[in-house]
């Protein structure tokens, strides 16, 4: 009798240890992700799939002796496609549109880049533990599990190098399990010598001539829009607001993001039109929800990578300032 007490007892303790543990370890792994995805140099294939969408990608990673974080990735299905970013300056070479677009990646992430750089903070909504090892394109993985402590947010898996801690794989999941989209390297190198030619645009030299848009602000980041959420979704704070200009002849658009540091709602604002009458309520593109609500003359819509009714949630709240 008294063994099995102290075998209940061991557990007991045991338990929550061994937990928090798990926890740390995870939580160091991630944190060496994010490091590796600045830090290191690498080329690659990698796939990403949502539903019947598959989409391959081409991608080179190089850091200058400045430190400067160059990337180019080129979208090898479909259209042509050709993205070049240095640090967070963003330009996108359409050339069957001949346009390019130049932005800003704020809180926008790319694989293998998805982490956020704060880590620590994503344990107040995901419960964070070390899943099985694996392989992937190759080399040795651990796999990171994120399981959200409610339903307003889907969970994650996230297969990482054992050796130098940089991001192979990435699933999104449902409460089932059950993958929504994923990213994945099936070809890769890491450490290669690049230089700054390896990430150079190729396709900058045609676009002469193209029409450039730029979706940078009218105003900057976080700034005073108008407009507020009053009873945001648990957990997302506002990490953006601006207004974007979309063309002379309409009135700017307002956008806010809200973030829990890993997934993101991207909230649009702008006048009503008769065309938009259709088009009220819940929509998904792939693995993007989609929920748009009239308020007044305009219409706000709310997009991003998490349940429905989260969404709905969000779009209910957003209001005018008075």
């Amino acid at each position: 009798m008294i063994f099995r007490a102290v075998c209940l007892l061991a557990a007991l303790i045991g338990g929550p240890v061994a937990w928090a543990q798990s926890q740390a370890e995870a939580l160091s792994m991630l944190s060496r992700a994010v490091t590796a995805s600045q830090n290191l140099s690498y080329a690659g294939t990698f796939v990403y799939q949502s539903g019947a969408n598959v989409e391959t990608s081409r991608i080179a990673h190089y850091v200058d002796s400045d430190g400067n974080s160059i990337e180019r990735l080129e979208v090898l299905d479909g259209s042509p496609r050709e993205v070049v970013r240095i640090n967070d300056e963003v330009r996108c070479y359409l050339p069957k549109e001949k346009i390019v677009i130049e932005d800003r990646r704020g809180s926008r992430k790319t694989f293998p880049s998805l982490l956020p750089e704060s880590i620590n903070s994503l344990g107040e909504f995901y419960a964070i533990k070390r899943g099985a090892s694996g392989r992937v394109a190759g080399f040795e993985t651990h796999s990171v599990l994120l399981e959200p402590k409610d339903g307003f947010r889907f969970g994650y898996v996230f297969w990482i190098e054992a050796q130098t801690g940089l991001l192979l794989k990435a699933r999104m999941v449902n409460e089932r399990g059950e993958a929504i989209e994923q990213f994945a390297f099936a070809q890769l190198e890491i450490g290669l010598p690049l230089s700054r030619e390896d990430v150079r645009s190729r396709m900058a030299a045609m676009s002469e001539g193209w029409a450039v848009h730029s979706a940078s602000t009218t105003t900057g980041q976080n700034v005073d829009v108008g407009w507020v959420a009053s009873a945001p979704v648990p957990g997302f704070r506002q990490i953006a607001g601006m207004r974007r200009s979309l063309g002379p002849d309409r009135p700017d658009m307002v956008h806010m993001v809200f973030s829990d540091g890993l997934a993101a709602i991207s909230v649009f604002i702008e006048p009503f039109r008769k065309e938009d009458g259709n088009f009220i309520g819940p929509m998904k593109h792939g693995a993007v929800n989609v929920f748009k609500r009239r308020v007044g003359n305009f219409i706000v819509t709310a997009l991003g990578e998490v349940p429905p009714h989260s969404l709905l949630r969000m779009v209910e709240g957003v209001e005018q300032k008075r």
